[in-house]
Protein backbone atom coordinates (compact mmCIF):
# COMPACT_ATOMS: atom_id res chain seq x y z
CA UNK A 1 0.00 0.00 0.00
CA UNK A 2 1.27 3.47 -0.89
CA UNK A 3 1.69 5.71 2.14
CA UNK A 4 0.58 9.38 2.15
CA UNK A 5 4.24 10.40 2.20
CA UNK A 6 5.00 8.31 -0.87
CA UNK A 7 1.99 9.77 -2.66
CA UNK A 8 3.21 13.28 -1.89
CA UNK A 9 6.67 12.44 -3.18
CA UNK A 10 5.24 11.01 -6.40
CA UNK A 11 3.74 14.43 -7.16
CA UNK A 12 7.13 16.12 -6.86
CA UNK A 13 9.69 16.88 -9.50
CA UNK A 14 12.63 14.55 -8.93
CA UNK A 15 16.33 15.32 -9.28
CA UNK A 16 17.97 12.00 -10.10
CA UNK A 17 21.73 11.77 -9.63
CA UNK A 18 23.53 8.61 -10.77
CA UNK A 19 26.70 8.25 -8.70
CA UNK A 20 29.75 6.02 -8.61
CA UNK A 21 32.31 6.89 -5.93
CA UNK A 22 31.46 10.57 -5.57
CA UNK A 23 31.99 10.82 -1.80
CA UNK A 24 34.12 13.96 -2.14
CA UNK A 25 31.43 15.78 -4.10
CA UNK A 26 28.09 14.49 -2.89
CA UNK A 27 27.53 16.93 -0.01
CA UNK A 28 28.22 19.97 -2.18
CA UNK A 29 26.08 18.61 -5.04
CA UNK A 30 23.11 17.85 -2.78
CA UNK A 31 23.36 21.28 -1.15
CA UNK A 32 23.44 23.00 -4.54
CA UNK A 33 20.33 21.17 -5.70
CA UNK A 34 18.42 21.81 -2.51
CA UNK A 35 19.14 25.51 -2.92
CA UNK A 36 18.36 25.66 -6.64
CA UNK A 37 15.19 23.52 -6.59
CA UNK A 38 13.91 23.29 -3.00
CA UNK A 39 10.51 21.96 -4.05
CA UNK A 40 12.03 18.86 -5.70
CA UNK A 41 13.04 15.53 -4.22
CA UNK A 42 16.75 14.76 -4.63
CA UNK A 43 17.43 11.05 -5.15
CA UNK A 44 20.84 9.39 -5.43
CA UNK A 45 21.13 6.32 -7.63
CA UNK A 46 24.23 4.71 -6.14
CA UNK A 47 25.87 2.61 -8.82
CA UNK A 48 27.92 0.26 -6.64
CA UNK A 49 30.06 2.88 -4.88
CA UNK A 50 32.79 1.60 -2.57
CA UNK A 51 33.73 4.94 -0.98
CA UNK A 52 30.61 5.45 1.13
CA UNK A 53 28.77 7.76 -1.29
CA UNK A 54 25.42 6.20 -0.45
CA UNK A 55 25.94 6.38 3.31
CA UNK A 56 26.98 10.02 3.08
CA UNK A 57 23.86 10.82 1.08
CA UNK A 58 21.63 9.05 3.59
CA UNK A 59 23.28 11.05 6.35
CA UNK A 60 22.14 14.17 4.52
CA UNK A 61 18.56 12.90 4.54
CA UNK A 62 18.59 11.97 0.87
CA UNK A 63 16.80 8.93 -0.52
CA UNK A 64 19.27 6.46 -2.03
CA UNK A 65 18.37 3.82 -4.62
CA UNK A 66 20.98 1.06 -4.83
CA UNK A 67 21.96 0.02 -8.37
CA UNK A 68 24.48 -2.81 -7.88
CA UNK A 69 25.16 -3.47 -11.58
CA UNK A 70 27.92 -1.06 -12.56
CA UNK A 71 27.51 1.20 -15.58
CA UNK A 72 25.83 4.57 -15.98
CA UNK A 73 23.23 3.09 -18.29
CA UNK A 74 22.15 0.71 -15.54
CA UNK A 75 21.70 3.65 -13.17
CA UNK A 76 19.65 5.56 -15.76
CA UNK A 77 17.50 2.51 -16.41
CA UNK A 78 16.77 2.43 -12.68
CA UNK A 79 15.81 6.11 -12.85
CA UNK A 80 13.23 5.38 -15.54
CA UNK A 81 11.86 2.40 -13.61
CA UNK A 82 11.60 4.22 -10.29
CA UNK A 83 10.41 7.64 -11.44
CA UNK A 84 8.17 7.02 -14.45
CA UNK A 85 5.18 8.50 -12.62
CA UNK A 86 6.78 11.85 -11.76
CA UNK A 87 5.61 15.07 -13.43
CA UNK A 88 9.23 15.75 -14.38
CA UNK A 89 12.66 14.26 -13.72
CA UNK A 90 15.92 16.17 -13.89
CA UNK A 91 18.99 14.00 -14.46
CA UNK A 92 22.44 15.31 -13.58
CA UNK A 93 25.86 13.98 -12.61
CA UNK A 94 27.20 13.70 -9.08
CA UNK A 95 30.60 15.28 -9.71
CA UNK A 96 29.58 18.95 -9.73
CA UNK A 97 30.22 19.56 -13.44
CA UNK A 98 26.64 20.66 -14.16
CA UNK A 99 25.35 23.80 -12.41
CA UNK A 100 22.16 23.28 -10.42
CA UNK A 101 21.56 27.01 -10.79
CA UNK A 102 20.81 26.47 -14.51
CA UNK A 103 17.87 24.13 -13.88
CA UNK A 104 14.94 26.54 -14.25
CA UNK A 105 15.38 27.15 -18.02
CA UNK A 106 15.94 23.41 -18.45
CA UNK A 107 12.86 22.41 -16.45
CA UNK A 108 10.52 25.13 -17.68
CA UNK A 109 9.70 23.65 -21.13
CA UNK A 110 8.88 20.30 -19.47
CA UNK A 111 6.52 21.75 -16.87
CA UNK A 112 4.90 24.03 -19.46
CA UNK A 113 4.24 21.06 -21.77
CA UNK A 114 6.40 22.47 -24.57
CA UNK A 115 8.97 19.65 -24.57
CA UNK A 116 9.23 15.96 -23.72
CA UNK A 117 12.98 16.12 -23.12
CA UNK A 118 15.33 19.04 -22.60
CA UNK A 119 19.10 18.84 -22.91
CA UNK A 120 21.70 21.02 -21.24
CA UNK A 121 24.10 21.85 -24.06
CA UNK A 122 27.50 22.12 -22.41
CA UNK A 123 29.54 25.28 -22.75
CA UNK A 124 32.87 24.38 -21.13
CA UNK A 125 34.39 27.03 -18.89
CA UNK A 126 37.51 27.63 -20.97
CA UNK A 127 39.70 29.12 -18.27
CA UNK A 128 39.07 26.09 -16.07
CA UNK A 129 39.78 23.56 -18.86
CA UNK A 130 36.54 21.75 -18.08
CA UNK A 131 36.66 19.64 -21.26
CA UNK A 132 39.80 18.30 -22.95
CA UNK A 133 40.40 18.85 -26.67
CA UNK A 134 40.26 15.06 -27.19
CA UNK A 135 36.81 14.81 -25.62
CA UNK A 136 35.60 17.84 -27.58
CA UNK A 137 36.79 16.26 -30.86
CA UNK A 138 35.19 12.95 -29.95
CA UNK A 139 31.90 14.67 -29.18
CA UNK A 140 32.00 16.39 -32.57
CA UNK A 141 32.61 13.11 -34.42
CA UNK A 142 29.86 11.31 -32.52
CA UNK A 143 27.37 14.12 -33.13
CA UNK A 144 28.21 14.10 -36.85
CA UNK A 145 27.65 10.33 -37.04
CA UNK A 146 24.33 10.71 -35.23
CA UNK A 147 23.20 13.40 -37.68
CA UNK A 148 24.11 11.17 -40.63
CA UNK A 149 22.57 7.92 -39.39
CA UNK A 150 19.66 9.03 -37.18
CA UNK A 151 18.95 12.63 -38.13
CA UNK A 152 19.25 16.17 -36.79
CA UNK A 153 19.14 16.09 -33.02
CA UNK A 154 20.86 17.65 -30.05
CA UNK A 155 24.00 19.64 -30.66
CA UNK A 156 25.36 18.15 -27.45
CA UNK A 157 24.45 14.51 -27.93
CA UNK A 158 26.28 13.21 -24.86
CA UNK A 159 25.19 15.73 -22.24
CA UNK A 160 24.23 14.09 -18.96
CA UNK A 161 22.20 17.12 -17.86
CA UNK A 162 18.62 16.54 -19.01
CA UNK A 163 15.00 16.82 -17.95
CA UNK A 164 12.24 14.43 -18.96
CA UNK A 165 8.49 14.84 -19.08
CA UNK A 166 5.78 12.24 -18.43
CA UNK A 167 5.38 11.12 -22.07
CA UNK A 168 9.08 10.40 -22.42
CA UNK A 169 9.35 8.72 -19.01
CA UNK A 170 6.45 6.38 -19.71
CA UNK A 171 7.26 5.54 -23.32
CA UNK A 172 11.02 5.03 -23.27
CA UNK A 173 12.59 1.94 -21.71
CA UNK A 174 16.37 2.34 -22.02
CA UNK A 175 18.48 -0.73 -22.74
CA UNK A 176 22.01 0.66 -22.53
CA UNK A 177 24.25 -0.31 -19.64
CA UNK A 178 27.12 2.17 -20.00
CA UNK A 179 28.00 5.67 -21.19
CA UNK A 180 26.19 5.07 -24.47
CA UNK A 181 22.95 5.79 -22.60
CA UNK A 182 22.77 9.46 -23.66
CA UNK A 183 23.11 8.49 -27.34
CA UNK A 184 20.25 6.02 -26.89
CA UNK A 185 18.01 8.61 -25.23
CA UNK A 186 18.74 11.10 -28.01
CA UNK A 187 18.06 8.44 -30.66
CA UNK A 188 14.74 7.52 -29.08
CA UNK A 189 13.74 11.18 -28.95
CA UNK A 190 14.54 11.84 -32.62
CA UNK A 191 13.38 8.47 -33.95
CA UNK A 192 10.04 8.56 -32.15
CA UNK A 193 9.27 12.19 -32.73
CA UNK A 194 9.45 13.51 -29.17
CA UNK A 195 9.71 17.25 -28.69
CA UNK A 196 13.23 18.20 -27.65
CA UNK A 197 14.54 21.57 -26.48
CA UNK A 198 18.18 22.43 -25.89
CA UNK A 199 19.36 24.96 -23.32
CA UNK A 200 22.97 26.18 -23.05
CA UNK A 201 24.59 25.53 -19.66
CA UNK A 202 28.08 26.14 -18.36
CA UNK A 203 30.19 23.03 -17.83
CA UNK A 204 32.67 23.08 -14.96
CA UNK A 205 35.63 20.93 -13.90
CA UNK A 206 34.64 18.10 -11.60
CA UNK A 207 34.96 18.66 -7.86
CA UNK A 208 38.43 17.84 -6.52
CA UNK A 209 38.80 14.25 -5.40
CA UNK A 210 36.46 12.80 -8.01
CA UNK A 211 37.54 11.00 -11.17
CA UNK A 212 36.00 10.40 -14.58
CA UNK A 213 34.79 6.87 -15.24
CA UNK A 214 34.69 7.39 -19.01
CA UNK A 215 37.18 5.36 -21.06
CA UNK A 216 37.48 7.20 -24.36
CA UNK A 217 38.30 4.32 -26.73
CA UNK A 218 36.07 1.65 -25.19
CA UNK A 219 33.11 3.91 -24.52
CA UNK A 220 33.50 5.76 -27.82
CA UNK A 221 33.09 2.47 -29.71
CA UNK A 222 30.06 1.57 -27.62
CA UNK A 223 28.50 4.96 -28.33
CA UNK A 224 29.09 4.58 -32.07
CA UNK A 225 27.57 1.08 -32.00
CA UNK A 226 24.51 2.50 -30.24
CA UNK A 227 24.14 5.22 -32.87
CA UNK A 228 24.27 2.60 -35.62
CA UNK A 229 21.62 0.50 -33.86
CA UNK A 230 19.40 3.54 -33.40
CA UNK A 231 19.84 4.39 -37.08
CA UNK A 232 18.92 0.86 -38.16
CA UNK A 233 15.91 0.88 -35.86
CA UNK A 234 14.49 4.30 -36.68
CA UNK A 235 16.04 5.46 -39.98
CA UNK A 236 17.41 2.41 -41.89
CA UNK A 237 17.34 4.29 -45.21
CA UNK A 238 19.99 6.69 -43.90
CA UNK A 239 22.46 3.86 -43.32
CA UNK A 240 21.76 2.41 -46.76
CA UNK A 241 22.41 5.76 -48.42
CA UNK A 242 25.55 6.23 -46.33
CA UNK A 243 26.83 2.89 -47.63
CA UNK A 244 25.71 3.53 -51.21
CA UNK A 245 27.79 6.68 -51.64
CA UNK A 246 31.27 5.20 -50.97
CA UNK A 247 30.36 2.03 -52.87
CA UNK A 248 29.35 4.11 -55.88
CA UNK A 249 32.58 6.13 -55.63
CA UNK A 250 34.61 2.92 -55.55
CA UNK A 251 32.69 1.55 -58.54
CA UNK A 252 33.35 4.70 -60.55
CA UNK A 253 37.03 4.77 -59.62
CA UNK A 254 37.54 1.11 -60.48
CA UNK A 255 35.12 1.13 -63.43
CA UNK A 256 33.29 -1.90 -62.15
CA UNK A 257 29.63 -2.01 -63.26
CA UNK A 258 28.66 -4.70 -60.68
CA UNK A 259 29.82 -2.39 -57.87
CA UNK A 260 27.84 0.51 -59.33
CA UNK A 261 24.82 -1.77 -59.59
CA UNK A 262 25.17 -2.69 -55.91
CA UNK A 263 25.31 0.99 -54.98
CA UNK A 264 22.24 1.77 -57.10
CA UNK A 265 20.35 -1.11 -55.49
CA UNK A 266 21.15 0.20 -52.01
CA UNK A 267 20.08 3.71 -53.00
CA UNK A 268 16.75 2.49 -54.40
CA UNK A 269 16.16 0.33 -51.33
CA UNK A 270 16.68 3.42 -49.20
CA UNK A 271 14.78 6.00 -51.23
CA UNK A 272 11.63 4.03 -52.06
CA UNK A 273 10.48 3.33 -48.47
CA UNK A 274 11.47 6.86 -47.45
CA UNK A 275 9.40 8.33 -50.29
CA UNK A 276 6.41 6.17 -49.37
CA UNK A 277 6.63 7.24 -45.74
CA UNK A 278 6.84 10.94 -46.54
CA UNK A 279 3.97 10.88 -49.08
CA UNK A 280 1.59 8.66 -47.07
CA UNK A 281 -1.70 10.49 -46.35
CA UNK A 282 -2.18 11.68 -42.79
Amino acid sequence: MTTPGEQADSAKVAVAIPCLNEANAIAAVVAAWREALPEAEVIIFDNGSTDGTGDLARGLGVRVVEVPDRGKGNAVRAIFRELAGRPAVVMTDGDGTYPASAVRPLLGPILDGRADMTVGARRPVAEDKAMSATHALGNFAITAAFGLLVGPGCRDLLSGYRAFGPRFLRAVQPRSTGFEIEAELSGEAVGRGFRVAEVPVSYHPRIAGTASKLRAARDGLRIMATIIRQGVRHRPWRLMLALAVPIAAAGLALRLPPVLLAAATLAVAAVVPFARATTRPG
